[in-house]
């Protein structure tokens, strides 16, 4: 497609390519909060903008990307300044209510992609509320890193609890897409250990789930091993993800 934002198109040009190509709308779902001394407040939201829009540009299919919504549940992170949540029951109302304004244009194949841990609960309720109430729907929700799950050991570098908030793979990401964002010089490790039960880390199996403020984690505001992202390691990132999302849009979609 020509165009790969909603907002780039005028009213008549988006509902003559939804009345043609049925095109699958992907809505990003960020947060705005503190990422340590490295990472700018934006990160989360940045990134899975970044990232919908990658796998707009890399997929076969017609998808159209809306703007994010950048802010998110980040109560736990309030301790740190600049972070901004909303309520876990306002999220619900906004993200249902701009799915169902897509919705009312005949838009049938809509995907939820998440790029903040603490959305995460909450956006799977969504998506069953929704599918519940309209069962005609097409739609998928996940977290863009856990499409990377089978292919994660082949591409990081940190062990277990390396790659967490701030940590190896956001910071390897800001690399790719911005590296003026990454403050080099403030980049500093903060490694948990590891635990049987629950762990910081992005790929972790974790047994349970549990709820802390984040400065009770780390006084810094970031947990994992920024020191050894690179360039490198986000453009494998970024590869694999544009590869498992046309795999998962070939399975689901088509």
């Amino acid at each position: 497609m020509d165009k790969y934002l909603l907002s780039d198109y005028t009213t008549y040009e988006l509902q003559n390519v939804i009345n043609k190509k049925d095109p699958i709308i992907i809505i990003p779902v960020g947060a705005l909060e503190q990422h340590g001394a490295h990472l700018p407040l934006d990160t989360d939201m940045d990134l899975v903008e970044k990232v919908a829009k990658s796998l707009a540009e890399n997929c076969i299919q017609d998808i159209i990307v809306t703007p994010t919504v950048w802010t998110g549940f980040s109560h736990h992170h309030l301790d740190f300044c600049g972070t901004i949540s909303i309520r876990q029951k306002t999220m619900v109302y906004v993200i249902t209510d701009i799915v169902e304004s897509l919705l009312k244009h005949k838009i049938n194949k809509i995907i939820l992609l998440n790029g903040h841990g603490g959305n995460i609960s909450i956006l799977k309720t969504i998506l069953d509320e929704i599918q519940l109430k309209y069962k005609n729907l097409q739609m998928v929700y996940f977290t863009y890193w856990d499409l990377l799950s089978d292919k994660i050991g082949e591409i990081r570098q940190s062990p277990v609890n390396g790659m967490a908030h701030a940590g190896e793979l956001e910071t390897s990401l800001k690399y790719y897409f911005n590296e003026d964002d990454v403050r080099r010089d403030s980049i500093q490790d903060v490694m948990l250990p590891v635990q049987p039960f629950h762990n910081v880390d992005m790929f972790a199996p974790n047994k349970i789930s549990i709820y802390k403020p984040f400065e009770s984690y780390s006084k810094g505001g970031q947990i994992g091993k920024p020191s050894v992202a690179n360039k490198e390691t986000g453009k494998k990132i970024v590869e694999n993800l544009c590869k498992e999302f046309s795999d998962l849009i070939n399975f689901y979609f088509v």
